[in-house]
């Protein structure tokens, strides 16, 4: 067996050191009495006070006194108990399981055994129906009948626990929108340019992203272990992770230049190491949860293996959208807004829950809390998530890729371990809500640009220690630090499934200070299970529970001080471990939005942002014109808040702002106020691309830019608010354009359009005949330009050829409507036809309208001009299929209908051009367009 499979069996069966509890009596629910068959190898036993089970291999510890221990070991424990029974197998069984035992079906279920591979020789041999749907390590899902579960394979000596996991997993709840400046992600890409993400690769685990979204083009990893089915919640996800800003600037993620992959969550296992090694992955997100468990099950175990396993490889969770419920079994069980993580694999211990806050640092409501099931803190983290926990996750996911590559950059191409980006998130983050650490926003609101300015000022340790060892470390602190802050962090092994508390090896951290003999303990908060000891506020002492702990002094002493790290309880050495510190100078002001990347938007209130050790009032004012002239926002904004609503004034232009404090000043870097333009295709002809814009209020130039490779790049700037460019000489599909401003700013680019999705051909955005009432028929024409256009006739099909219906010079509108009252029994067969001033002539495509007879089906209007219906009129009442298709190919509706007058809502369908069939009998009898304006 190797070691880590020795060390979390070890940790199953070892003995632990528990604090104090109150004891419960279960006799009823594991005593062979209780009438559950089960094997004769364990005994249900109450130790009497003081007394420790040294030398006894322990099952499961039950409660702080009570133990389910091996039968061989029985002569050990009986002068040392107060009482001692034979124990059914209950024992084994999760809090989910246990609720169901009596039930009876199919089931899917997760077991843990001592020997995988005795295990399924055993199942062989007894020729049970059991399908092994996945395995990690010791842990196997399976599924069988109840019965078979009940009567063969709990009995079974080897396997030592059984969960469900019939409930799927499910997406948590889509985020509406994305900012980067909450978390300082804007401010950590302005002072490191150069960390992007870039060359890290990291796994959305849920059904797949749109992996053709320009936003991640030419960075996505495509691996078999990809969802067939696509989500529009991981693409969101995968948005915020690595979003490229190609389609519009709030599509940029965090680290945007990191490699994506998607990983199907059909298992709630972790994947196999040897995936995470093949592709190199260093994050994975898993921006989902399940129902609300408070126990430490088998996806727990494995997580906490797969850590321990992948030193680089970190973990990230939601906690979940279920803030306002209540966990029914537990501890914690009827504590309504607290204990409610979705799901027991975020009760393990090596990965980082994540909770969600809005834009002013306020936890959500509907964010889940904790502590976990054993009073462990979580979330250890928050992040913006307006709408939910989900973007919370990815931003947390982003953020931990861009310490891993700034890490990697700086050691020789070499990772870090997840427990030091953990401890440097962790010690990095600003705190939020009650002072302190708390169980609904964890160590705070995540920090990007701290958490890399610890890394560049190389502000960390990393040791390992033996039981009983301690380790030093010298910190000098300067005059004038405020906020001191120190996190110790380790991936703990895993311990066994149910137990009693998660933590199997127990590190201290304490500072000391030499010259005054002071010493300071981390931050605990009060686990007792009720809702007044869980929200009060953290105390000094040691921790006992996690495995992250954290000191802090908010004004301490200038001198020289030392970190103590105890081995205090090392059953599986030797433990690895991370320290991260970092203080704030007393007396600085950085602003954090918008930096010289960001853009205001003129004429709406903005949200400006700083970082600061000030906590008295500041002049905040703004200049339009490089700094000569400036304009008062308030005389007395408060600091302490870190944020303030700004309306900019309703300008394109480029804007400076300062902060006057103390009679010092404090200026941001230069910015754009711009609103972004509108870019259209005018036409798209055989041989070139005419793209038109709007002008911009004192905007005198215009940057247009193309899709390269990865990105966005510059192609031209021009004076004018149109482009006309030859194919063969530009091979992007995709365009931008952004405004320059006064001193070299560019202002915020347009949405990026893809001149080939916008239903503009060669001059014609649309041309459609659509029947009337009668013999009547209505001929509508947009066009994508007027540029250099002189006359445009409307032309009807007759015998001789195509005839003028109706000529219009000058053309002088984009839309024209023309009658025609004169239908012919059949097809009627028209087209528009648009000449140049060059003498170039453009024909529409024929349109055709069937007037009863001729055709069997008409649709109508089209293109819909705000009706609500979609007509679809067929000559007989015989069946037919009519399906309904985006540009993309993407099948939107399927209806089988019978033959008459059927009606398609239309009003989930957005602007654009779609397209039709009609089949009879598997067979396609008509095909078509239709144009939603």
């Amino acid at each position: 067996m190797n070691l880590i499979l020795r060390a979390f069996f070890m940790s199953m069966l070892g003995v632990m050191t528990f604090s104090d509890g109150q004891t419960q009596d279960f006799v009823k629910l594991y005593h062979r009495a209780d009438k559950a068959q089960g094997s004769r190898t364990a005994y249900l036993v109450k130790v009497k006070p003081g007394v420790a089970l040294t030398g006894v291999r322990v099952l499961r510890q039950l409660s702080p006194s009570n133990y389910i221990v091996s039968a061989a070991d029985s002569g050990l424990v009986a002068n040392r108990s107060e009482w001692m029974l034979p124990a059914n197998d209950n024992w084994k069984l999760s809090p989910s399981l246990m609720k169901t035992r009596g039930s009876s079906g199919l089931i899917t279920l997760t077991v843990a055994v001592t020997d995988p591979a005795a295990f399924k020789t055993s199942l062989r041999v007894l020729h049970v129906a059991v399908r092994i749907l996945d395995e990690y390590g010791p842990l196997l899902k399976l599924q069988c009948s109840r019965a078979i579960f009940m009567e063969q394979i709990l009995a079974d000596p080897g396997v030592m626990f059984a969960d469900l996991s019939e409930t799927p997993a499910r997406e948590e709840q889509v985020l509406n929108d994305m900012d980067l400046t909450v978390n300082a992600i804007n401010l950590a890409h302005r002072t490191f340019p150069s960390i992007t993400g870039k060359g890290m690769n990291v796994s959305v685990r849920e059904d797949r992203f749109d992996t053709a979204d320009i936003d991640f083009r030419s960075r996505v990893l495509n691996t078999p272990l990809s969802s067939t089915l696509l989500s529009s919640h991981a693409t969101i996800m995968a948005t915020i992770i690595g979003g490229g800003g190609n389609s519009y600037y709030s599509g940029q993620g965090a680290a945007y230049r990191s490699t994506l992959s998607s990983f199907s969550f059909s298992s709630l296992l972790p994947d196999p190491d040897a995936v995470y090694r093949q592709y190199g992955i260093s994050v994975q997100n898993h921006s989902y949860g399940s129902n609300i468990e408070n126990y430490y099950g088998a996806e727990a175990v494995a997580h906490d293996v797969s850590a321990h396993n992948n030193p680089s490889l970190l973990h990230i969770f939601s906690a979940g959208n279920s803030g306002d419920q209540a966990a029914t079994s537990g501890a914690y069980s009827g504590l309504r807004g607290l204990a409610d993580l979705t799901g027991n694999y975020k009760m393990a211990k090596n990965i980082l829950t994540v909770g969600s806050i809005d834009s002013f640092g306020a936890v959500s409501p509907l964010s889940s809390k904790g502590p976990a099931y054993d009073g462990r803190l979580k979330p250890e983290l928050v992040a913006f998530g307006q709408d939910g926990s989900s973007g919370a996750a990815a931003i947390v996911s982003g953020i931990g890729l861009l310490l891993q590559q700034a890490y990697k950059e700086g050691h020789n191409g070499q990772l870090p371990s997840s427990d030091l980006v953990k401890a440097i998130l962790l010690n990095s983050a600003d705190d939020v809500g009650a002072p302190g650490i708390d169980y609904a926003s964890g160590y705070g609101s995540v920090n990007a640009y701290r958490a890399l300015k610890i890394l560049e000022e190389r502000n960390y340790f990393t040791g390992s220690l033996q039981a009983g060892e301690v380790q030093t470390y010298p910190l000098s602190v300067p005059a004038g630090a405020l906020n001191l802050k120190i996190t110790l962090v380790w991936n703990d092994v895993a311990a066994g499934p149910n137990a009693y508390t998660a933590l199997v090896n127990d590190l201290d951290l304490e500072l000391y200070n030499p010259a005054t003999g002071a010493t300071w303990l981390p931050w605990v908060l009060n686990s007792v299970p009720s809702a007044d000891s869980l929200l009060t506020l953290p105390q000094r002492k040691r921790d006992s529970l996690n495995n992250a702990e954290q000191v802090t002094l908010e004004s301490p002493p200038a001198g020289d001080y030392i970190l103590r790290v105890r081995g205090t309880q090392v059953p599986e050495g030797p433990q690895s471990y991370s320290i991260a510190y970092q203080w704030d100078s007393l007396s600085s002001f950085k602003w954090a939005y918008p930096t010289g990347d960001d853009n205001i938007s003129p004429g709406a209130a903005n949200l400006l942002r700083w970082q600061t050790s000030f906590h008295s009032p500041a002049l905040v004012e703004y200049s339009l014109d490089g700094g000569h002239q400036w304009t008062g926002i308030d005389g007395a904004v408060d600091l302490s808040r870190r944020n303030y609503y700004w309306k900019a004034p309703d300008t394109m232009a480029t804007g400076l702002l300062r902060a006057t404090i103390g009679g010092q000043r404090y200026y941001s870097d230069t910015f754009s106020i711009s609103r972004p333009l509108s870019l259209s295709v005018g036409f798209n002809c055989p041989d070139s691309v005419f793209l038109y814009w709007n002008a911009g209020k004192g905007v005198s130039s215009y940057q247009v830019l193309d899709l390269g490779a990865q990105a966005l790049e510059p192609l031209t700037v021009t004076g004018d608010t149109v482009l006309l460019f030859a194919k063969a000489t530009h091979s992007s599909l995709y365009y931008a354009v952004a405004p320059l401003l006064p001193f070299g700013e560019a202002g915020v680019k347009s949405y990026t359009i893809g001149y080939t999705e916008q239903g503009v051909g060669c001059y014609l955005k649309s041309f459609t005949a659509d029947p009337q009432s009668g013999r009547e028929a209505l001929l509508n024409l947009e066009l994508g330009t007027l540029y250099q256009v002189q006359r445009i006739s409307f032309e009807k099909q007759a015998a001789s050829g195509f005839q003028t219906l109706r000529l219009i010079e000058p053309a002088d509108a984009l839309h024209y409507s023309v009658p025609d009252e004169a239908l012919l029994p059949g097809v009627n067969a028209y087209r528009a036809k648009i000449e140049l001033v060059d003498g170039q002539v453009v024909y529409s495509e024929v349109e055709r309208v069937l007037y009863l007879a001729g055709k069997d089906h008409i649709l109508y209007p089209n293109p819909l001009n705000g009706s609500s219906f979609l007509n679809v009129l067929s000559a007989d009442l015989a069946p037919f299929l009519f399906q309904l298709y985006n540009v993309l190919g993407q099948k939107l509706v399927e209806k089988k209908w019978p033959g008459g007058l059927q009606q398609l809502p239309a009003g989930g369908l957005a602007h654009g051009v779609y397209f039709y069939r009609i089949l009879k009998d598997g067979k396609q009898m008509e095909s078509g367009k239709v144009v939603i304006n």
